[in-house]
């Protein structure tokens, strides 16, 4: 029975098909149809298809994803897949296969598709008395063996069809297919046209796979797969005679902006995720959760664009791999308060690497420019890969030496002009990947330059709350007796990043680094952290800048605009 179970295993794989069920002609419907095998389901560069009401799926993938060795004979169009006592073979377009040297029925003959073979297997079910069944609400062909049922979580490959080209596409699949401890599922999105559309529709798409997710990868632009609104409107005090603690744009027609935060859970309603605002989370008390729990990645290119950088970060990857990468900071600090750089993240990072109370980047080399930024960027771009660090006022057009000046040390152009070496950025401090539009210093620096998956903000960021010092009581100098109240400017510790301050984030994202989490694992950490802190502290005020505020007002906006964009790790 062991032998006969493994035989019928591999000859399953050989040729999965579906027997024509009266169900079946569903599968045409235009969704993609899917094919598990003891619940773990299969990628494909290219998808099963439906030809003459048979499905034909690809048969090296299969066979590989088994351990099995694929052979092809140009010269005779023959196939061959082994392993240990089992040899199959098959010639291309004829209705027949040889197991072990028996001659078997296919029921159509196989076939080339884009370079691959394509096989059938009616004759499997009915021959070796395997489960194949057809759910037709997943359109999904369920095949067991009897062997131990494998629970995965799912991944989602989102993009629209109508965005990519046939290279894009391919590269998509192939990208998938590196995911290997989960359920992977191309989803296409042409067919909605808002993001609450398209989450309630990814939303039912998990309630009928179950199980867990595992993330959400999209593939496009915003105006290709579409991100949810944000309107800047919250309460961050109690106000007074003159101010109702409300801030946002009364003009009657605010700014718009987008996020993704909201695919990383499906724990709000739908109906609310149109012009989300946090005043609307908090004081309204509207049904909208920004905890995330699940990475989600966006990769913020289109058709033509999105395959090449594909490339490149499959290259990058090659680059890195077992190299210690070092860590570049530029930083241009706009916030001068008594001398002290208070929005300096470069300051921050060099503390937490020489302060014991941090103890991180002990195994990174940590490299910081205040001065020559431009001229200092090119160079550690030459010299090697790089994880690059960039805090300054800017936007979409670069970052600025100066608040809300136009004076870029790394605009546009230069991001798309370094190109000697790949490096990852973070962008702190700058509406960078505003829009997630082709109009933007991320774009570029993707789509032309070696940026590789930027973490960039969306929203402009507010920067009440990002301290390196604190102005705090503190304890009298030694041989003073007058009873005085004696302040003072304190650094920032653990403890105070706690009180709100989106510094907080940059601590936990490098405390995940030093971990040894990748980069994507990292920043869905920090968010996540930093989700909660902004929850818990939501009704809390704080004395800390000179007025007493809910900073955690902040923090929910802060949240909602942090980005990780590219590629998820796998």
């Amino acid at each position: 029975m062991k032998s006969f179970r493994f035989k019928s295993i591999i000859l399953i794989m050989l040729v999965v098909a579906l027997i024509p069920f009266s169900g079946l002609a569903n599968a045409a419907s235009g969704k993609e149809i899917t094919v598990s095998i003891d619940g773990r389901f299969v990628s494909f560069d290219v998808p099963p298809q439906m030809i003459n009401g048979r499905v034909m799926v690809p048969l090296r993938p299969i066979f590989e994803g088994l351990g099995s060795t694929v052979g092809w004979n140009e010269k005779t169009q023959t196939v061959t897949g082994n392993k240990v006592n089992i040899s199959v073979s098959l010639v291309l377009n004829q209705k027949q296969a040889t197991v072990n040297g028996k001659t078997v029925a296919l029921d159509a003959p196989s076939t080339q598709i884009k370079g691959h073979t394509f096989v059938p297997a009616r004759f499997v079910a009915e021959s070796l008395g395997a489960d194949v069944k057809w759910d037709n609400n997943k359109q999904q062909v369920i095949i067991t063996t009897g062997a131990e049922v494998v629970k995965l979580d799912n991944y989602f490959f989102v993009y629209n069809s109508s965005k990519v080209n046939a290279t894009d596409l391919a590269a998509i699949r192939k990208f998938s297919a590196n995911f290997k401890s989960t359920n992977n599922f191309i989803f296409d999105t042409s067919q909605y046209s808002t993001a609450p559309m398209l989450y309630d529709a990814l939303k039912a798409e998990q309630k009928k796979l179950g199980g867990k997710i595992a993330g959400i990868q999209i593939f496009g632009l915003a105006s290709d797969v579409p991100s949810f609104s944000y309107i800047h409107k919250m309460k961050v005090s109690e106000g007074n005679f003159e101010w109702n603690g409300v801030e946002y744009d009364k003009s009657g027609k605010p700014e718009k902006f987008v996020s993704d935060l909201f695919y990383s859970n499906f724990e709000s309603e739908s109906r609310h995720l149109t012009d989300v605002n946090v005043y609307g989370i908090i004081q309204e008390n509207q049904p909208v959760s920004i905890v995330p729990e699940w990475p989600v990645s966006r990769l913020p290119l289109t058709k033509g664009e999105l395959s090449k950088y594909i490339g490149n970060y499959e290259a990058y990857r090659k680059q890195v791999e077992g190299k210690s990468v070092p860590t570049v900071a530029l930083s241009a600090p706009y916030e001068i308060q008594d001398g002290l750089a208070q929005n300096d993240i470069a300051h921050l990072m060099k503390r937490m690497k020489e302060e014991k109370e941090f103890g991180l980047f002990s195994n990174t080399d940590l490299r910081v420019y205040y001065n020559d930024l431009a001229a200092n960027l090119a160079k550690e771009n030459k010299s090697g890969v790089m994880d690059l660090v960039i805090g300054s006022d800017g936007g979409t057009e670069g970052a600025a030496l100066k608040k809300s000046g136009k004076d870029y040390f790394f605009d546009r152009k230069s991001a798309a002009s370094l190109s000697s070496n790949y490096y990852t950025a973070f962008l702190w401090g700058m509406s960078s990947a505003k829009g997630l539009d082709a109009n933007s210093i991320v774009h570029d620096g993707m789509a032309k330059g070696k940026m590789i998956n930027p973490i960039a903000h969306t929203i402009p960021t507010y920067d009440r709350g990002v301290k390196n010092y604190l102005w705090l009581q503190v304890l009298a100098p030694e041989g003073d007796d007058t009873g005085d109240t004696w302040f003072d400017y304190v650094a920032v510790g653990k403890e105070h990043l706690e009180m709100d301050n989106p510094f907080y984030f940059v601590y936990k994202y490098y405390e995940a680094i030093e971990s040894g989490k990748t980069r994507l694992q990292s920043f869905h950490k920090a968010q996540t952290a930093y989700a909660n802190l902004s929850v818990a502290n939501k009704n809390t005020s704080r004395f800390l800048f000179g007025s007493e505020m809910k900073y955690s007002a902040f923090g929910y906006a802060n949240v909602i605009s942090l980005h990780y964009l590219g590629l998820a790790d796998y």
